[in-house]
């Protein structure tokens, strides 16, 4: 990677609707509200490539459940970025033995979490805590963005071959630019090379 770019903070967007973003505090970024068509957090250039969605254990059950048709729609925006994520800021321990308000069955939930991420391809990332979550969405950004840096550099490929000449051979020249005249032309150990002559008739 470049040093130069590596050394840059990552540009990150957080959707200015959040209601409780991730500070970035002592990372290496530079947040910037805004309003993003998908997700609650991407970054700066590939707002429609890459798109996080974060939750707590209770938003996500809520969205699993009351808010099902809505969570669909947003998990489909999500599955046409390049690479996008569902961030909980709970480990899936605590969904699966049903540590949460929510009524709805441990099981159930655990399984459409499940089917959700088979069928819109998006991966739902279960965190120890939010301080966890706020690093593993930092890291996730940060190595999307390495990766597309790495692509920008392989393309740079640089003018390296030179060609010596690059005007044509004029008319009766050889490769090297000398006259090519059949008679100085020379055989094995010097002899001359027989020349083709034309005469019209055959004998």
């Amino acid at each position: 990677m470049s040093e130069t770019v590596s050394k840059l903070p990552l540009r990150i967007v957080v959707d200015s609707r959040e209601q409780h973003p991730f500070a970035f505090e002592g990372y290496p970024v530079e947040v910037t509200p805004a309003t993003l068509a998908t997700g609650d957090i991407s970054i700066a250039g590939f707002e429609t490539r890459i798109a996080i969605e974060r939750k707590t254990l209770d938003d996500l059950l809520h969205s699993i459940s009351t808010e099902r048709e809505r969570f669909s729609r947003e998990l489909q925006r999500l599955k046409a970025c390049d690479a996008a994520a569902v961030i909980v800021e709970s480990p899936a321990a605590a969904l699966r033995s049903g540590r949460y308000r929510s009524r709805m069955d441990p099981a159930s939930a655990w399984q459409t979490c499940v089917a959700f991420m088979q069928r819109f391809r998006v991966a739902f990332i279960f965190c120890e805590s939010r301080q966890d979550a706020e690093q593993v969405t930092f890291d996730y950004l940060r190595h999307f963005h390495r990766d597309r840096v790495r692509e920008l550099e392989a393309l740079r490929i640089p003018a390296t071959m030179t060609p010596e000449r690059t005007g044509k051979p004029r008319p009766g020249a050889g490769v090297d630019g000398k006259p090519n005249d059949p008679q100085g032309r020379t055989g094995a150990k010097g002899a001359p090379c027989p020349t083709a002559i034309s005469t019209g008739t055959r004998p």
